[in-house]
């Protein structure tokens, strides 16, 4: 089955351009040119990964990813703008997208960004083989229907949020530096994107710690990354 990709941009030529590409890559392709129209998308379509433009009139897109992420937390979203300063990748991150990039930008890299956002937004067929299910303390994560829970109650993770509490959850104690957390959750090709780990992992916290200035599952070990605590 071919998969649906919503391209989200003010400018038509843009739209037309990505659109072509994506068919010629085999993917079925949506389209929109503002927020409000994403939102929409998002709502009423089966959508497997957005590619959503930030300067856009009406909503821009950092509005819209809010919004959106109140209807579909599981939804991989890729930003695409104009504009390289750091503050809006952080935006970008803090609100739930999964990746972020900058015009002018090769199709190629698209296509390597979106197959790497899409491969870690399926579930861990292999990893399910092994253990269906992972229980640490209060949070128990289903391998078998990619989701997360803690005190019974849906956890609402993005794809780089669950790839990254799997991984840690999964070896207790063992710490996984900045980079090889980027690797697993977003693969090779983010390695100059290292701090955005960061700001996914505060994000995370945000979800599964009663007080994330003092969290129990996911500790920093300093000068070094992330472990998860020994949690049984």
């Amino acid at each position: 089955m071919r998969k649906i990709i919503a391209v989200v941009d003010d400018e038509e030529k843009i739209r037309e351009i990505i659109k072509s590409f994506l068919h010629n890559e085999g993917y079925e392709v949506l389209e929109a040119e503002d927020g409000k129209e994403a939102i929409e998308l998002a709502d009423q379509q089966a959508i497997d990964l957005m590619l959503l433009d930030i300067m856009m009139p009406n909503m821009d897109g950092l509005q819209a990813l809010r919004e959106i992420r109140l209807i579909n937390r599981k939804l991989p979203v890729i930003m695409l703008t104009a504009k390289s300063e750091e503050i809006d990748k952080l935006l970008g991150l803090e609100m739930g997208a999964d990746d972020y990039m900058t015009k002018p930008f090769s199709m190629r890299e698209l296509a390597a960004r979106m197959r790497a956002v899409l491969r870690r937004s399926a579930p861990d067929v292999e990893a399910a083989e092994v253990d269906e299910i992972i229980k640490r303390g209060d949070i128990e994560i289903n391998l078998n229907t990619y989701e997360a829970f803690i005190n019974g109650e849906t956890l609402n993770l993005t794809p780089t949020e669950y790839k990254i509490l799997v991984t840690l959850a999964q070896k207790p104690g063992r710490v996984y530096s900045r980079l090889q957390l980027l690797d697993i959750s977003m693969g090779e090709a983010f390695a100059n994107y290292e701090r955005s780990i960061d700001t996914h992992v505060s994000n995370l916290r945000k979800k599964v710690e009663k007080d994330p200035a003092h969290p129990e599952y996911i500790h920093t070990v300093y000068g070094m990354g992330y472990r998860f605590g020994d949690k049984k």
